[in-house]
């Protein structure tokens, strides 16, 4: 359910999530209407003790951020509760709506991130970072500027996958079909297909891989076949929950992750699905006999399993699949898909209760034990009449019975009990040891019965709990454990559960994702509104646990260095490279990031009255002149972003960024300018990305200076008073991040306007 996706029966509107702008009595619409998501879909150095306006007395009382694990409520936290490093940007291009999330099993430093654009501007992003989270740019196959990867048709929905050999794969969504590509030289170049399955009209894919696809392994992948259910079931309008497998037998083993087979239709009851995962436990149990048994297979086999709910949102269910064959259908022996399949019942909700925030989500331990967890709320006459919680089951016999669903407790959370818990998603590692992380409010719907669609003043936060001892009749969980710094979001959000209501919030889209590192680390990709157009916008967000209990009892407690730095932060040279068209230049010295720093200053040009902050960028060898050899727009930037929450804002907060900056006309000599400015949105056809808005008139000289030669220094001195934020939660500068970029023209020469405009730009260096 991504970006722009198609209705399904019970009211999938894929968001009208348009912005009317009113210029000079022109109405502008900015982000277009789609299917079933917004038009726009849908990081850092961080520093403290950096004087910003005081809260206003209104502001919600709000705790000071600490990477120890923080609860509230009289709840204690266990000493070893996971920790968590300091949010990155991940997205400082693109939009961070719906962001995906994989570590590449052959090198966990490599990790992959994803986000769809809009099905009306064709276009939708992968990032990739190289040094384990600290940093991420566009893979080098996105186009320059504009960062669309492949030459595929997409935007509507992404996910991604990586082997064991390190091979990156990209799913992207058209509706009509699915457009696929694979990169086996780690994203500098990515053929696709734009018809990867035999099926029209498909939404919402999850990808799982068993071994090598290319040598006898196989990519799975799940998806709805949009109210496609009456001529096959008599269901009318409902979905069709289908699985499909790669490479096919016959076809050459070089279209793993190209070209699927034909589908398995496991369910006609079909909502939304969740994650698809393959169990790691090899086992012979066979399809439904269909005297109340099980067949039993000649051979073990690895199952995969698929948490969906029906399409009344009343019931939650676990298909499970096995390959066989492609051939002739025979229960147990073959089938045309590839794949034999059943589904069981984990829970029935009944008529006083509803799921669908937004779907189901599931994991396997170790020893193929499954864990499943979902949203669920009272329902009055038909309508929300209580909180939305967390529902979480087991299974020790490959989902033929469930555990009675159990409620989590998320009343000690740093801000008391949680009224609205949504987009929950569940990671399993050793037995019985789960993490599982959402998007949660103490805030209550205000407009209506709805839900998170009707909380229209609630602060939303990125949580996670965890389990040491799942499998227990009465398992225990930690109280929620704050892994965002501060609120994410603030207002409605769309959801399933509250009906899809047309004036929610889509800026955080339907899910965030978490996957499990090399140490039972939890790495968390989410999404960040706390800006301009936060109402439709988000940042591409990550934060990696760095420290506490992981899901791997032998690498516990969890012990990741180098993820809080503060007010300063060093940089590896050499790693300044223009990657965009899938080349990848030398280094450029002139925008290689050695070191940056920020820091309170009351020193000229500043003063006791009017204090600054100082940012400050060590560079490999400045000098002002492009390397049009290696990169061809004549703009270079060398910028400092960070955020600024705020409950007080409309929008949940700023998004603020200041800039030098060398403009080469091929005329004069570049000279060097200064500028304050907030990170705006380029239109992309029907879509937008993150863009460059600069300010005028450009700081004082005096502001503005530079040390040229090796080992050479931006220095920029900005007026505190010039970036205060009513009501700020406190008085750090959040997820500050350093970067140089190429620009095709001056940061300046397209102001935004209401969050629309600005520059689009490459990438160069991230600090």
């Amino acid at each position: 359910m991504g970006d722009h996706s198609a209705s399904r029966r019970f009211g999938k509107w894929r968001g009208v999530a348009a912005i009317i702008l009113c210029i000079f009595g022109i109405t502008l619409a900015v982000l277009g209407t789609r299917p079933a998501k917004p038009t726009v879909k849908r990081k850092t150095l961080s520093v403290t003790r950096l004087d910003l306006t005081p809260r206003t007395s209104s502001a919600p009382s709000r705790p000071t951020f600490s990477n120890k694990p923080i609860s509230g409520n009289g709840a204690a936290l266990p000493p070893d509760a996971p920790a968590f490093g300091h949010p990155v940007i991940s997205g400082i291009g693109g939009t961070g709506f719906e962001q995906a999330i994989r570590i590449d099993p052959s090198n966990p430093d490599r990790i992959y991130t994803s986000t769809p654009g809009t099905l009306s501007a064709d276009t939708s992003w992968i990032w990739r970072s190289l040094d384990a989270g600290k940093t991420f740019k566009w893979i080098p196959n996105a186009a320059p500027l504009i960062g669309k990867v492949t030459t595929c048709h997409g935007g509507g929905d992404t996910e991604l996958a990586v082997d064991g050999q390190g091979r990156l794969y990209f799913n992207d969504l058209t509706l009509a079909n699915f457009s696929t590509g694979r990169s086996d030289d780690l994203g500098v170049t990515m053929p696709c297909t734009n018809t990867a399955v035999p099926d029209v009209i498909v939404d919402r894919q999850w990808y799982a891989i068993d071994g090598d696809p290319l040598n006898g392994g196989t990519i799975y992948l799940t998806n709805d076949e949009v109210g496609q259910a009456t001529p096959l079931c008599g269901n009318a309008g409902d979905n069709i929950l289908v699985a499909y497998r790669s490479p096919v037998t016959g076809l050459p083993a070089s279209t793993a992750g190209l070209q699927f087979g034909p589908p398995n239709r496991i369910n006609c009851n079909e909502g939304i699905m969740g994650n698809i995962e393959v169990s790691p436990v090899a086992t012979t149990l066979g399809q439904p006999d269909g005297i109340g048994g099980y067949a039993t297979l000649p051979t073990p086999v690895k199952h995969v399993y698929i948490a969906h709910d029906s399409a009344n949102l009343q019931k939650i269910f676990m298909a499970r699949c096995f390959p066989v064959a492609f051939g002739l259908p025979i229960p147990n022996v073959s089938d045309p898909s590839g794949l034999n399949c059943t589904f069981d019942l984990v829970s029935d909700l009944g008529p006083n209760a509803k799921t669908g925030g937004d779907f189901p989500t599931m994991d396997i331990d170790k020893a193929g034990n499954l864990y499943i967890v979902w949203e669920e709320a009272p329902l009055t006459a038909g309508v929300i009449s209580g909180d939305v919680v967390l529902k979480f089951s087991v299974s020790t016999d490959q989902g033929r019975t469930w555990t009675t669903p159990v409620t989590i407790d998320t009343s000690g959370s740093p801000f008391g009990t949680l009224h609205q818990n949504v987009f929950a998603w569940l990671n399993a590692g050793d037995p019985g040891r789960v993490n599982i992380a959402w998007y949660g409010t103490d805030g209550t719907a205000t407009a209506g019965a709805r839900g998170p669609d009707d909380c229209t003043d609630c602060l939303w936060y990125l949580f996670l709990t965890q389990s040491l001892n799942a499998l227990d009749p009465n398992p225990t969980f930690t109280a929620p454990i704050l892994a965002s710094q501060h609120h994410i979001h603030k207002g409605t959000v769309q959801t399933l559960i509250g009906g899809q209501n047309q004036f929610a919030s889509r800026a955080l889209g339907d899910f965030l994702q978490m996957r499990v590192g090399p140490q039972g680390e939890a790495h968390i990709a989410y999404a960040d509104s706390n800006r301009l157009l936060g109402a439709a916008v988000s940042h591409g967000m990550y934060v990696r646990q760095n420290g506490g209990t992981g899901l791997y009892a032998a690498t516990s407690p969890v012990s990741v260095p180098g993820l809080t730095p503060f007010n300063s932060v060093d940089d590896p040279a050499g790693d300044g490279k223009y990657e965009a068209g899938g080349i990848v230049s030398a280094n450029m010295p002139q925008l290689d990031i050695l070191r940056s720093s920020v820091a309170r200053v009351t020193t000229p040009p500043c003063s006791d009255a009017a204090p600054c902050y100082h940012f400050s960028m060590v560079i490999n060898n400045l000098s002002l002149a492009p390397t049009t050899a290696q990169d061809p727009d004549p703009d270079l930037v060398w910028l400092t972003q960070w955020l600024v929450p705020s409950p007080d804002d409309p929008d949940g907060g700023k998004n603020y960024l200041v800039y030098a900056e060398a403009f080469s006309d091929g005329v004069n000599p570049p000279a060097l300018q200064c500028h304050l400015g907030e990170s705006a949105n380029f239109l992309v056809s029907g879509g937008a990305t993150i863009s460059i808005a600069g300010n005028d008139p450009p700081l004082p000289a005096a502001n503005c200076q530079m040390t040229p030669g090796p080992n050479g220094r931006i220095d920029i001195y900005l007026p505190i008073s010039s970036v205060t934020v009513a009501g700020a939660i406190d008085n750090r500068l959040h997820e500050v991040t350093a970067s140089t970029m190429t620009l095709p023209a001056r940061g300046n020469s397209n102001p935004q306007f209401a969050g629309i405009g600005g520059v689009p730009f490459n990438l160069i260096d991230v600090a």
